[in-house]
């Protein structure tokens, strides 16, 4: 196995020069159209690590190859949110995005969970959505500028890095590599604004989204795929709350710098619930009729 095919670098390195690459090559460019898809850095990061590995293959052979195509997807559904005159001053304003992103997600819950509509699917859609919202809101949290973004993408990053912690201690090790995947394209857009404050860089709803999709998409590949029980997802969906537990606090206002930190602290203790839950509950029987048990995507046949 060559360096370049390593699972280290497929996801920790490769995603984290790609990222980086896009946020400082949207930094530089001078056309006035690109400086509302600076923020878009990490989703397009995202896209494009995903399009390497596992790969845009179609038709998709496994369930964790639908991946690639639902972090495309809410990249490409943000594009009404960031074309148009207005883009510039439109994409902090979450409504629209979050309306684009819970569209994008009732898609990807179709093609992940079936078509047909049953009262487990709906509240799962439902949640979803919810937890876009949430997501969409966050930078908006009373007292949280100038690092009010930075505490929502730790948030995000957090939470996606316990959802990896899950996907691997419940055997598969693929979810977890897409995970982090995942995680460091979430948290090094929030590492720049929050370590480079002056840069100018605003993680707006629209920034935030594709990530959220994504990663709404990936707890479904780790409940199908029987790695978490469903109290444990719940509780990684709390630690997007996390932005709001110092919203309109006094030491939010006057600690700003380390705001996000703490955020980030915050939203490690319903991931430690989660990962708790997971230890003594085990994991459930994997849905059946959705998944097949002798596929290398969710056992891995790791040489």
């Amino acid at each position: 196995m060559d360096a370049l095919h390593h699972p280290a670098f497929q996801s920790l390195a490769q995603p984290a020069l790609l990222c980086l690459a896009c946020l400082a090559l949207l930094r530089t460019a001078r056309a006035p159209a690109l400086r509302p898809w600076w923020p878009m850095g990490g989703a397009i990061a995202l896209a494009l690590s995903l399009g390497l590995w596992p790969g845009l293959l179609w038709p998709t052979t496994a369930q964790a190859h639908k991946l690639p195509w639902i972090a495309l997807l809410g990249l490409l559904a943000m594009l009404p949110a960031l074309l148009g005159s207005r883009a510039a001053r439109s994409t902090d304003a979450p409504a629209r995005p979050w309306g684009l992103g819970a569209l994008a997600w009732l898609g990807a819950a179709a093609w992940l969970l079936g078509p047909v509509p049953t009262p487990g699917r709906l509240l799962a859609v439902l949640a979803g959505v919810l937890l876009l919202a949430l997501l969409a809101w966050s930078p908006r949290a009373p007292q949280a500028e100038p690092t009010g973004a930075a505490g929502s993408a730790a948030a995000l990053a957090v939470a996606l890095l316990g959802l990896t912690a899950l996907g691997g201690l419940g055997g598969s090790l693929l979810l977890a590599q897409l995970g982090l995947v995942l995680t460091v394209c979430a948290a090094l857009p929030g590492l720049w604004t929050w370590g480079l404050p002056r840069s100018g860089l605003r993680l707006s709803a629209a920034a935030l989204m594709p990530l959220g999709v994504a990663g709404l998409g990936l707890a479904c590949l780790v409940y199908m795929g029987g790695q978490a029980p469903v109290a444990s997802l719940g509780c990684l969906g709390l630690s997007l709350t996390a932005p709001w537990w110092l919203a309109g606090t006094t030491w939010s206002a006057r600690h700003w710098r380390w705001r996000p930190l703490v955020v980030a602290l915050l939203a490690a203790l319903p991931v430690a619930l989660a990962l708790f839950w997971q230890a003594s509950a085990g994991a459930p029987p994997g849905d059946a009729g959705s998944t097949d048990r002798d596929d290398p995507y969710y056992t891995p046949r790791w040489q």
